[in-house]
């Protein structure tokens, strides 16, 4: 049934030109509990869709140019930062007027400030822009967001008042360190290589599982430290597409990356309630292009002040202004820890997955004034 229901969606969107994911989400949504109910183990889904998670970043980071990110870390560090900080203030300012507490306007500036790592590296490497220097940037900046999870998840602990150990803490930063200095190390030191090249080009079972290995050894290896899997994946990619006899994991990896990220999205339409959805869709869709216009705008102003034209400024905080699936997780757990009410969980949840959905017409959009309107053709671009 899933595969049937998958595929026909994924026609039709072929026909209107529009992204695949859009067709997981919305087969999530129909045969869900709150539908079909064809679906019972939301959670099982959910975890096969972090597996999909893991690999997309490995596969980012395997074909990332790293001395050009390294030549402009400031820049995505910049961002990433700044970024966060101006969607406190904008929280602040909105929280306060319809009578949020602290806790609520953190853990909402926390979500609002991350995008989507799975749509948009998968929207570059469609228009082959992921090697640009838009690309390069807006691809470091996805990655400090990355981290960043990391820290918003203590916050929101400490916040709650179960307070992460002193253990835990210093677990943390030792970890990420040390990724960083094998990193560092295995990149100018060439320090890793493949042993059986020959053998291995020569047997595809091989190619699959050494790459599984590597993936998913450093993905597990991250989360020991209390990093995110995802960081794992991408510092283990980085150092596999340092080797040239590695090229062929690309493809060994493509059916198994498509099929797990098919689950990622899928889980998302699950976790929807349709009849809130329709009870509350006019907060939902003013919420939803609030988040998209003001994502937008601190986005491309932090592009500009770091050195970017006009045109390339407003296309990359179009780019970033959707709301990432890391913030799915980070909704959650405020939930659990009780920083949320469960009604205003829900619109969260709701406008997350609305701001992916628009995220292809939402370019559009912006494309179109960039390249048309009279204000914007006289900019320096």
């Amino acid at each position: 049934m899933l595969s049937c229901v998958l595929l026909l969606l994924i026609l039709l969107l072929r026909r209107l030109k529009q992204p695949y994911f859009i067709a997981y989400i919305a087969s999530g949504l129909l045969l869900g509990p709150k539908v079909l109910n064809i679906i019972h183990s939301p959670e099982v889904v959910s975890e096969l869709g972090e597996i999909g998670i893991v690999l997309l970043m490995f596969s980012i980071g395997a074909h990332i140019d790293l001395r050009n990110l390294s030549k402009n870390f400031y820049k995505p560090l910049l961002i990433a930062f700044v970024q966060v900080a101006l969607s406190f203030l904008f929280m602040y300012c909105i929280g306060k007027q319809v009578g949020w507490n602290i806790n609520t306007i953190v853990l909402i500036s926390f979500i609002i400030s991350l995008s989507s790592s799975a749509i948009v590296f998968q929207y570059l490497a469609r228009t082959r822009e992921i090697k640009s220097q838009l690309g390069i940037i807006t691809c470091g900046v996805l990655l400090m967001q990355d981290i960043l999870v990391v820290p918003m998840i203590l916050t929101l602990n400490f916040m709650s008042g179960s307070n992460a150990s002193m253990q835990d803490l210093v677990k943390v930063c030792v970890g990420g360190i040390l990724i960083l200095l094998f990193l560092r190390a295995a990149i100018t030191k060439k320090l890793f290589r493949i042993p059986m090249r020959r053998e291995i080009i020569a047997d595809h079972d091989l190619q699959v599982f050494i790459g599984f290995c590597i993936c998913f050894g450093m993905a597990w290896i991250s989360s020991w430290f209390g990093l995110s899997h995802a960081f794992g994946a991408f510092a283990a990619g980085i150092i596999i597409g340092r080797d040239k006899a590695t090229r062929w994991l690309e493809k060994s990896f493509i059916p198994f990356r498509v099929f797990f990220m098919a689950f990622f999205f899928l889980a998302v339409g699950l976790q929807l309630d349709i009849r809130f959805f329709v009870e509350n869709m006019d907060t939902i869709i003013m919420v939803t292009v609030s988040v998209l216009l003001i994502n937008s705008l601190i986005n491309s102003l932090l592009f500009k002040l770091t050195g970017n034209n006009w045109r390339d400024s407003i296309y990359g905080g179009a780019l970033l202004s959707q709301i990432g699936e890391f913030s799915f997780m980070l909704a959650t757990l405020g939930a659990s820890l009780g920083l949320v009410t469960s009604y205003t969980y829900q619109i969260t949840l709701a406008v997350i997955t609305f701001t992916m959905l628009l995220t292809t017409i939402w370019l559009t959009i912006i494309q179109q004034l960039i390249y048309r309107l009279p204000i914007a053709r006289n900019m320096r671009i």
